[in-house]
């Protein structure tokens, strides 16, 4: 008895101590292996913190930042990107901070960002995101290896550029209803003041309605209230710690995230069933972006299963990528065009200029593809929109395994994080008038924009995920 009391004893002993060095090996001394191995290249950073990494600095530094009115200018790379800024400040272009354990490397090079984002061998992926978040979208922009292949494939010809191109028509009457609502405003009273921002998220939301869905903002506008509060509360949780198994925990936020998540799905999956029902009656076409999704997951899986292979989008693969219709569309081109807006309301010339164009091009006639193929002047407002005002102002990646960059060794575990806005707004790259809103620098062509041709970094030339880059590019 004594003899089996004492083999249990000596396991649990094991099981601790193996527990207590694979801890150890995660939280300290991988971490600190990581930073030598950065320092001994001539990379510089900040030193690791044990668990928390630079957590609490980079919210003390935003909070800083944000707390205090900005005027209106185009010098926002402080404000909005403080960390990144203050990082390579301190410690160069190439240099490394803590995302809790894991070492995250600033990249501030066009050259070296380009081989990151050209790098055909698998050595990057996305960094590994916390449940918390995944609960906004599974999607494709989520996915890796196989899984991204296979799920781009099935995707793509939903996003063909004719089938973008048959849309414009839609965006034209989404514009359309805005515009005549304005004009009832201003008709009311000698004179009105309009947010601009609530509109146009509302104009992107409903162009989203009506192209995905084959519906108009009002019918989705619950979905898109859900979305925006888990949106919210997904955010509140980022600038936390993440510890593994706590959204198991009934907290009040828990279960709030649960049941926005649950509703979302719901609501989706009655629009899909809905939808397919229709096109098998004939009730409901095809040549919204969902129609085109499902008949194109019909036909393939009637093509796979004539040559005897398996495969096709499940209905909960097809509510994550209807997630992502939502969330991805939406944000990123109303950002754009309240800027462009703002931009313009400065830059009184310009507008006229744009108008001037707008007005030669489609004269009395709705927009259509070729008259916009032919807007030169508002194609470089865009861009430089685009330039100074990113939607997102970085990207990131992960190594999966040992790799170079150039003449950097990487081991696997490593953050990278390219920062668009900086390299945007660099005087090294754009000359000193790089906060300056400028447009006819792209009067001929993005590449030669710049010092440097690889230097514009809009949202899409980062993302291997185009589809959606196209179709918020033609919405715009």
């Amino acid at each position: 008895m004594e003899y089996l009391s004492l083999i249990t004893t000596s396991l649990i002993a094991i099981l601790l101590l193996y527990g207590v060095g694979r801890l150890s090996f995660s939280i300290w001394l991988k971490p600190k292996w990581q930073e030598r191995l950065l320092k001994h290249q001539g990379i510089r950073g900040r030193p690791y913190k044990l668990l928390v990494g630079d957590m609490k600095e980079f919210i003390k530094q935003i909070t800083e930042a944000w707390s205090k009115p900005i005027n209106l200018t185009h010098q926002i790379v402080p404000r909005v990107d403080p960390f990144t800024v203050d990082n390579v400040q301190k410690y160069g272009k190439i240099s490394f901070c803590w995302t809790g354990t894991r070492p995250r490397l600033i990249i501030k090079d066009s050259e070296l960002m380009k081989e990151v984002l050209a790098n055909k061998q698998g050595h990057f992926q996305k960094p590994p995101l916390s449940p918390l978040i995944l609960i906004l979208s599974r999607g494709l922009t989520t996915l890796e290896g196989e899984q991204w292949s296979k799920r781009r494939r099935m995707i793509n010809p939903a996003f063909h550029l004719e089938k973008l191109k048959g849309m414009i028509p839609v965006f034209t009457v989404s514009c359309g209803q805005m515009i005549e609502q304005w004009k009832e405003m201003a008709s009311l009273q000698s004179g009105c003041e309009i947010d601009v921002g609530p509109e146009l998220q509302k104009l992107t939301a409903d162009a989203i309605s009506r192209t995905a869905f084959g519906s108009s903002y009002e019918e989705g506008k619950k979905i898109f209230e859900l979305q925006k509060e888990l949106i919210t509360l997904t955010l509140e949780t980022m600038q936390s710690l993440y510890i593994p198994g706590f959204r198991f925990i009934p907290t009040k936020k828990n279960q709030r995230r649960k049941k926005l998540d649950n509703d979302i799905k719901s609501m989706l999956r009655k629009a899909i069933q809905r939808k397919e029902h229709g096109m098998r009656t004939g009730q409901e076409r095809a040549d919204d972006l969902l129609g085109m999704l499902l008949l194109h997951n019909n036909q393939d899986t009637l093509l796979k299963n004539a040559s005897g292979a398996g495969g096709r989008l499940t209905i909960e693969d097809i509510i994550e990528e209807c997630k992502q219709f939502y969330l991805a569309g939406q944000e990123t081109t109303s950002s754009m065009l309240t800027w462009a807006i703002i931009v313009l309301a400065l830059h009184p010339e310009w507008q006229e200029k744009a108008r001037e164009e707008v007005l030669q091009a489609c004269s009395s006639k709705k927009p259509d593809f070729k008259a916009i193929s032919h807007l030169k002047i508002v194609t470089m407002i865009l861009y430089e929109v685009l330039r100074s005002y990113p939607p997102v102002i970085a990207l990131y990646q992960h190594t999966n395994k040992e790799t170079k960059i150039k003449e950097i060794s990487l081991p696997a575990g490593v953050d990278i994080t390219l920062p668009m806005l900086l390299i945007n707004h660099d005087p090294e790259l754009w000359g000193d008038d790089a906060e300056e809103f400028k447009p006819e620098r792209f009067s001929q062509g993005v590449s030669k924009a710049s010092k440097d041709q690889l230097a514009f970094f809009p949202v899409w030339l980062g993302s291997k995920d185009l589809h959606w880059p196209k179709f918020c590019h033609a919405r715009s």
